[in-house]
């Protein structure tokens, strides 16, 4: 075993059993092949890791009480992010089975219909089109010809799939074969639900896209459009008042916002312009990851599915902003000259 694997073992440790368990579950439906103390080690370490390096980096710009909030602040947000990225991925195997399972369902019924039993039928079922599904129907006919009932593999493919429409099918199933229904129907009904119930969801996400619209505008052009203005105001009154106004030499600024709230040159006052730089930049990075979150949960009612636009979000937000402050800057900048 290499000293790596150890170390992410013994840092692993940390976790209570009931924690293992359930990162274990996440990491089945995800389809990690993972241990998953090694992932749990690896994301203490590296969450560290990066906690430190914010700390050390915040010590040269900030005092050190606000350098330890911001190393506590991103190692919060790595550990975060590694619980949600297991949750994204079970979420996102989950919808590509769920996309496939209606028609893995009728090719079953036309199998049973063509005189297979269940359990043949089910494993003629598995094509290399239905992605993960392909896999999950591979592990339930192995089971079945290994000797266990038929009822428990299925339940357990959807203990292993963290999908509710492929655990009502399942269970819709199990009950067909412990009462001794006819399979091929009862295959084709559940399939014709599911297509309806999909269809449904279609038919909501294009009820919803007005809301969607105005969440894309409003975090990705609207916010950064405003910030940008707002800091190029700071910088344009700051040239105003320092022409104006003889302030002296040695008032610390920068070249940015200064608001004299009290009058005359109060100097405790002054806003320096990078402080408002790194707020604007703070509350886009906020809002855009709000709204990929909020978007995800309007559309397909669930919030993980927006972990993947967080980043698309946050990036063109910030490169409108900083657009947005160039040609502010090209456009009116004999003003502040």
């Amino acid at each position: 075993m290499k000293i790596t694997d150890k170390l992410f073992i013994s840092l692993s440790l940390l976790f209570p059993q009931s924690f293992v368990k359930n990162v274990t579950k996440l990491m089945t439906q995800g389809g990690l092949r993972m241990k998953p103390r090694m992932y749990l080690g690896s994301a203490i370490f590296w969450s560290l890791f990066f906690a430190v390096i914010a700390f050390q980096v915040s010590l040269v710009f900030v005092e050190a009480k606000l350098a330890w909030i911001a190393g506590v602040v991103v190692w919060m947000i790595f550990v975060m992010l590694a619980d949600l990225l297991l949750v994204a991925t079970a979420d996102n195997r989950a919808v590509k089975i769920e996309e496939v399972l209606p028609d893995a369902l009728q090719t079953i019924s036309a199998n049973v219909r063509a005189g297979m039993t269940t359990e043949n039928a089910i494993w003629m079922g598995a094509r290399p089109e239905f992605g993960p599904l392909e896999e999950e129907i591979k592990i339930v006919s192995s089971k079945c010809f290994g000797g266990k009932p038929i009822s428990q593999a299925l339940k357990e493919m959807g203990e292993r799939v963290k999908s509710n429409t492929l655990q009502r099918a399942v269970k819709l199933l199990v009950e067909g074969i412990e009462l001794g229904g006819e399979m091929a129907p009862l295959l084709d009904e559940v399939s014709r639900d599911i297509k309806s119930t999909t269809a449904l969801k279609k038919e909501i996400m294009n009820a919803t896209l007005m809301y969607t619209i105005f969440i894309v505008f409003s975090s990705i052009i609207a916010a950064p459009v405003l910030f940008a203005s707002s800091l190029y105001y700071s910088e344009m009154s700051l040239s105003i008042m320092k022409n104006r106004v003889q302030m002296p030499q040695d008032v610390p600024v920068s070249g940015g916002f200064s608001m004299l709230l009290s009058g005359g040159g109060d100097k405790a006052n002054l806003v320096n312009p990078s402080e408002v730089n790194l707020f604007a930049i703070a509350c886009i990075s906020m809002t855009t990851t709000m709204g990929a979150l909020a978007l995800s949960q309007i559309r397909y009612g669930k919030v993980t599915r927006g972990l993947k636009l967080v980043p698309i979000f946050i990036v063109c937000a910030l490169s409108i902003f900083f657009l947005t402050h160039s040609v502010f800057n090209s456009a009116f900048g004999y003003l502040i000259r």
